[in-house]
C-alpha cells in the first residue's frame, strides 16, 4: 500500500512523519486509516535509513477518536471483528514513535497519542476519554500504564473530562508542552536529534526492556489485548450506547455528542 487516502507521509532527516489527514471528521480513526497507518509504520521499520517516526494530525485535531459513523460497524459482532492492532504496531515497532499533538487527542485519539514512546503537545491541545459518557470502555486500556498515578487515570476515565496540555504534563502523559505548531515541530526535531546519537540497536533494546516493565505492571498487547477489545464490544450494546447511536441517526453527531456530555446516566 503506497497511495494512502487518509494519511500523508514524508521522510526527511532519517525521520518518517505520518500525518493523519481526515480533517472533515477531525482525523477520526476509521478502519481504512488504521490500516494505512499500520502499513506506513511497518514500511518505515523495514527502511534502514529511518531512525524515528513522528505521528501528527492535520488541522485542528490530532485525532477525535474512532469514527462514530463508520459504515459496517453497527453491531457487537462487527465491533468484535474490528481490529485495533495499530496500537500494538506502535508499541512493538523497532523504531521510537513520537506523537506530535496539536489540538484534540480524545478517546481513541488519546490512546493513539499515549501509546507512542514520547508525546509532545501544543498549549491548545486537549486530552481525555469523553466516550465513556456513552457507556463504552476504550478498546485498549493505555492510560493507567503511562500516567503517574492510578488516581489520575480514575479521574479521566470516571469523569470523561478533557484536560489541557499543561495538566497532561503534570500527570505524566505528555513529555513537553510548547506554544504552537512551529514550536512543536522544532521540539520534535530536537528529540529526534538526541535519539540519533544513540545506536539504533540500543534504542530497540531499550524499547523492548521498557515494554517488558510496562507489561509486568499489567499492560496487555497483541493477542492478550483482545480482552479489552471484547469488553469494548460488549459495552457497545448498553442502553446508553444504543441511545447515542439513535441520536446520531436522528439528529447528527454533534447532537449526540452534546447529549453524551451533558445528560446524566443511570
Amino acid at each position: 500500500m503506497s497511495d494512502y487516502r487518509f494519511i500523508e507521509t514524508e521522510t526527511t532527516d532519517r525521520t518518517l512523519t505520518i500525518t493523519l489527514d481526515n480533517e472533515d471528521s477531525l482525523n477520526a480513526l476509521n478502519a481504512t486509516l488504521r490500516a494505512e497507518l499500520e502499513d506506513a509504520l511497518l514500511t518505515a521499520e523495514a527502511e534502514d535509513e529511518v531512525r524515528a517516526v513522528v505521528l501528527t494530525g492535520a488541522g485542528r485535531a490530532f485525532s477525535s477518536g474512532y469514527d462514530f459513523g463508520e459504515e459496517g460497524v453497527e453491531t457487537m459482532d462487527d465491533r468484535m471483528k474490528a481490529t485495533y492492532t495499530h496500537l500494538d504496531t506502535i508499541y512493538n515497532l523497532n523504531l521510537p514513535v513520537i506523537a506530535a499533538v496539536d489540538g484534540y487527542a480524545l478517546a481513541g485519539g488519546c490512546n493513539l497519542a499515549l501509546v507512542c514512546d514520547l508525546t509532545l503537545a501544543t498549549e491548545r491541545s486537549e486530552f481525555g476519554y469523553p466516550d465513556v459518557h456513552m457507556g463504552e470502555l476504550p478498546p485498549r486500556m493505555v492510560l493507567p500504564f503511562v500516567t503517574d498515578s492510578l488516581k489520575h487515570a480514575r479521574e479521566l476515565l470516571y469523569g470523561g473530562k478533557h484536560i489541557d496540555a499543561h495538566r497532561a504534563r503534570e500527570i505524566g502523559i505528555v513529555n513537553r508542552v510548547v506554544e504552537d505548531r512551529p514550536a512543536l515541530e522544532a521540539a520534535v526535531a530536537e528529540e529526534v536529534e538526541h535519539i540519533t546519537k544513540t545506536p539504533s540497536s540500543v534504542v530497540k533494546l531499550l524499547k523492548d526492556t521498557l515494554n517488558d516493565v510496562q507489561e509486568t505492571r499489567g499492560y496487555r498487547s497483541d493477542s492478550a489485548g483482545k480482552i479489552d477489545e471484547y469488553l469494548y464490544a460488549v459495552t457497545s450494546e448498553t442502553e446508553t450506547a444504543h441511545r447515542f447511536h439513535e441520536i446520531v441517526e436522528e439528529e447528527g453527531v454533534n447532537a449526540a455528542i452534546e447529549w453524551m456530555n451533558t445528560a446524566d446516566k443511570d
